[in-house]
């Protein structure tokens, strides 16, 4: 070395030591003068970072470059996902980081196990031979190539499997290798924790399915019941503080299971208190919890000794810590519920997969549309209340004629006095209402309406029409009660039909809600403005008043002897709804009310009915008040309990339908036969499509490696695409049906289906396409599988399409929004108040669909189960890059292009699932 050499070198160290001014992100450490070493010789080091998803250009970094983060790029070439590039670089010591994207926001975070420690600062290092080319691969954050990462504790098992615990570590990404299926007495438990780093997550699975996901900052805890049954799920926010968790865990029963996994940070105000409270269900790793760790354990807490069942601890950039476990559960078979008292039992939990457990039974449940069919033949079912009445009548109206469930038929979902049905042979025979335009049965006092009188005639013309009864016809009568006297002048028009007096007749009736909706809400469209103006104590005593009057009717009418003494009357409390504290506290004084009235009355046919405790039973099942087509469904379970005498086929159900659940429901495009309509909302939209309700026979659950007959074909791809029909936009809810199977059953279905054109696959979700045109594109969606069957591709035909705007055009991504986190005017900007959380959203078009619904909103950031909707005033002004999220932006010129496109009559349109 020069003279002159060593005095640069030695000058560039002293500054760096008196300065502080080493460069952002990298800061290299006092190895960094070697770099100005004559390069006497020089070797080729190739460097490789492996990176999935979008990116704006990889990057990488070092004191061989002069910690330039936009100077040095990799390329993609084969376009494999691995960037590479080689560069000439004299022998020494030298530290780096790789970048997605050119700013040091935007660095890696290195994980310990593959970083210098001597500075702490983080950064990958090599050492570089004289003349001696070698190459540098890992994953981007990781200390391994991307292919040699542990990919089967990534993997999401098919039901009724779990992921084997020897084979956590293994790089297959094979179900057959990585699951194992769960015996009968077994519970398979998987908890997957990522810190901020890492992915920010927790995620709990029992056999196969998702029991909760969420990106919320802290620990979170799922409590499980002996039986495997989720008795809770909360996360508590130990970042901030630990009081909440302290004052939980010792409510944890003994034999109950803990599972706890943190997310973004959880350790900084986890008290010793609350690290010791861990301890008693066998944790041992809890306290060396540290600043984004990855934490995930499940444990017991016995009368003995505490039982560890997993626990595993990872530091920040250690990657996701992923516990599993099995637990014993006792088989023996819940007994059923007897529905024949006179307050059958509505209060329980909605299982992860669908089921209803009471407090301490299962009800027997009605096939449909056979069994159900021939329970409810020959008789006449009448519904009296307000929209969830109809709503209830409604969906019994689809099972009984699925075949017309979809068909648009006036008065469905509002804009009728009445509604009278007759289906004989699941084929709707009669359809025949009365319009609200009728200003006679406009609910106006407390006697009914403007002229009751006219009113009643109406209806008995109407109800004339009806064809006569017969033992394979069910007539199916709702009558529009928003107050207890228009169910007085429906029990007098069921008295005195002649024509069906032989009929059988059970009547539901359920008026409540808009009592609330007129006195507590304070609603301007109320037809009864004294409801208005007074008091809510003078509310319910007029509530309490007629109410009373009517059930004094009904009682003779609903007991031995009476028109419905055989089948029986169901007296309901209001539907069950979160609007808040104040406004809940009100309906639960009104439900009170019929509880109070109903308990010196009723008997075994003239029975209290707890609706609302049915729906405290699936919270989540609940849209504006309304049911799901599930919560619907177990309504009906629990009615034909009470007055069928056919005996039911069995406990446990699973569901089929693009729109069973609530949260499916986020798209008014999934119903168009309806959207049309101006006015039209999302609980109408979920209730508009058939959702089929089936029993599940006994089976014996096999892994199997066998592959079925090589008759379908990827779709553009396949791999990583979800299916469409005619474009990228065109996803309508008629052109499939979901079940949930694995991926070998999936196709099987298919196959066993004469209309299945191909498949959509993603964990346990089963898409059985049966469009008649085929399936005719896919849009890129991770973790998603679009199969074509080949033998039955449909030939492509031109037809006439609505005019959609898919909702992605509205979006800007930031900074090239995938792999990028949001954040306000600089990368470390990420108060809370500048957004608001959604959870349990698993598709980037329904975090964009509830941005263009909020007002204020003025960007999202979607990672899969989380969207945050920013209203921050400023916008989302910079990102952060981050693997598995994605940052866009929503203008307010978006905002006046999509509100222009909705009022001339267009649709907003699907970019994703």
């Amino acid at each position: 070395m020069s003279a002159g050499d060593m005095t640069l070198a030695l000058r560039l160290r002293s500054f760096e030591h008196a300065s502080g001014c080493a460069p952002r992100g990298g800061e290299p450490s006092e190895r960094m003068w070697w770099a100005v070493l004559p390069r006497l010789a020089a070797a080729a080091v190739t460097f490789k970072v492996g990176l999935q998803g979008a990116t704006s250009g990889v990057h990488v970094a070092g004191s061989f470059q002069g910690w330039d983060p936009a100077a040095t790029a990799l390329q993609d070439a084969d376009l494999d996902g691995i960037y590479e590039t080689t560069l000439d670089i004299p022998a020494g010591w030298y530290e780096f980081k790789f970048i997605n994207g050119s700013t040091w926001d935007e660095a890696e975070y290195v994980p310990a196990g593959c970083s210098e420690i001597e500075t702490g600062r983080g950064n990958r290092y090599i050492s570089v031979a004289d003349a001696e080319d070698q190459e540098y691969h890992v994953c981007f954050g990781a200390c391994s190539p991307c292919a040699e990462l542990a990919k089967c504790k990534e993997l999401n098992c098919p039901a009724g499997f779990a992921l084997k615990a020897a084979a956590l570590e293994s790089v297959s990404d094979s179900e057959a290798d990585c699951c194992e299926a769960i015996g009968n007495d077994l519970a398979g438990l998987v908890v997957r924790s990522a810190g901020w780093s890492d992915g920010n997550r927790a995620e709990f699975w029992l056999n196969g399915a998702l029991l909760y996901a969420t990106g919320d900052r802290g620990m979170t805890v799922v409590e499980l019941l002996p039986d495997s049954t989720v008795k809770m799920t909360k996360t508590f926010d130990t970042y901030a503080d630990s009081s909440g968790l302290e004052a939980y865990l010792p409510t944890v029963a003994a034999g109950n299971v803990l599972m706890l996994a943190a997310a973004d940070e959880a350790s900084a105000a986890f008290s010793p208190e609350a690290k010791s409270l861990v301890a008693e269900f066998g944790a041992s790793q809890i306290q060396l919890l540290s600043y984004r760790s990855s934490y995930a354990f499940i444990g017991r807490k016995t009368d003995g000794n505490p039982e560890t069942l997993a626990e595993v601890l990872l530091p920040e950039g250690g990657g996701h810590a992923v516990a599993v476990a099995r637990i014993s559960v006792a088989v023996q078979e819940t007994p059923t519920c007897d529905m024949g008292g006179a307050a059958p039992p509505m209060s329980g939990t909605l299982e992860a997969g669908g089921n209803l457990l009471l407090e301490d039974c299962r009800y027997k449940v009605w096939q449909f549309p056979d069994a159900g069919a021939s329970c409810v033949s020959g008789s006449w079912v009448v519904a009296t209340g307000s929209s969830n009445a109809l709503l209830t009548w409604n969906t019994l109206l689809m099972i009984l004629a699925p075949a017309q469930a979809g068909e648009m038929r006036s008065g469905r979902f509002g804009g009728a006095h009445l509604l009278d049905a007759v289906v004989e042979d699941g084929v709707i025979i009669h359809y025949n209402t009365v319009r609200s335009s009728l200003s006679a049965c406009i609910q106006s006092s407390a006697d009914g309406g403007a002229n009751e009188t006219e009113c009643r005639q109406a209806y008995a013309e109407a109800l004339a029409e009806a064809p006569a009864p017969g033992p394979r016809r069910t007539r199916l009568t709702m009558f529009l009660s928003f107050f207890w006297a228009r169910t007085a002048t429906a029990l007098g028009l069921v008295e005195a039909s002649q024509a069906w007096a032989t009929a059988e007749v059970f009547m539901l009736v359920q008026v409540v809600a808009w009592y609330v909706v007129c006195n507590g809400i304070k609603f301007n469209g109320c037809p009864r403005k004294n409801l208005l103006e007074v008091s809510e104590d003078d509310a319910i005593d007029m509530f309490r008043g007629e109410m009373g009057a009517v059930l004094d009717l009904l009682a003779p009418f609903c007991g031995p002897g009476g028109r419905a003494g055989v089948r029986g009357c169901g007296i309901a409390t209001n539907s069950w709804s979160s609007p808040g504290a104040t406004l809940l506290a009100t309906f639960e004084r009104f439900n009170n009310e019929i509880t109070q009235a109903m308990a010196p009355r009723k008997t075994a046919t003239f029975r209290y009915l707890d609706i609302f405790a049915l729906g405290a039973s699936m919270p989540e099942e609940t849209l504006s008040g309304h049911g799901s087509q599930i919560l619907q469904l177990w309504t009906w379970q629990a009615l034909l309990g009470t007055f069928c005498t056919s005996p039911p086929t069995g406990q446990l159900v699973r569901f089929e339908g693009p729109l069973c659940w609530r949260a499916a429901s986020t798209d008014i495009e999934t119903c168009k036969s309806y959207s049309q309509y101006q006015g039209t909302s999302l609980w109408q939209c979920m209730n508009s499509v058939l959702c089929e309700m089936k029993v599940e026979d006994a089976e014996t659950t096999e892994m199997t490696t066998t592959s079925l007959p090589l008759v379908f074909e990827p779709v553009d791809g396949g791999e990583d695409r979800a299916c469409r029909g005619e474009n990228a936009g065109d996803n309508r809810a008629e052109y499939y049906t979901v079940i949930s199977a694995t991926l070998e059953n999936c196709k099987q279905s298919c196959l066993d289906n004469e209309a299945c054109v191909g498949v959509e696959y993603s964990s346990n979700r089963c898409e059985l396409w049966t469009r008649p045109n085929g399936i005719g594109s896919s849009i890129a969606l991770a973790s998603f599988l679009c199969l074509r069957l080949a033998d039955r591709a449909a030939s492509t035909t031109t037809t006439a399409s609505t005019t959609t705007l898919d909702l992605s055009v509205l979006f800007e991504p930031v900074d090239g929004g995938s792999g990028h986190a949001c954040r306000g005017a600089a990368a470390s900007d990420n108060r809370p108040e500048y957004y608001y959380v959604i959870s349990g959203i698993y598709g980037l078009y329904d975090c964009q669909d509830a941005c263009v619904q909020a007002e204020t909103c003025v960007g999202i950031e979607y990672s899969t189960g989380r969207c945050e909707v920013w209203t921050r005033e400023q916008g989302i002004q910079a990102s952060i890059a981050l693997a598995g999220y994605t940052c866009l932006s929503y203008a307010g010129a978006a905002r006046r292009l999509a509100e222009e496109f909705v009022q001339r009559g267009h649709f907003l349109s699907k970019a994703g699932k």
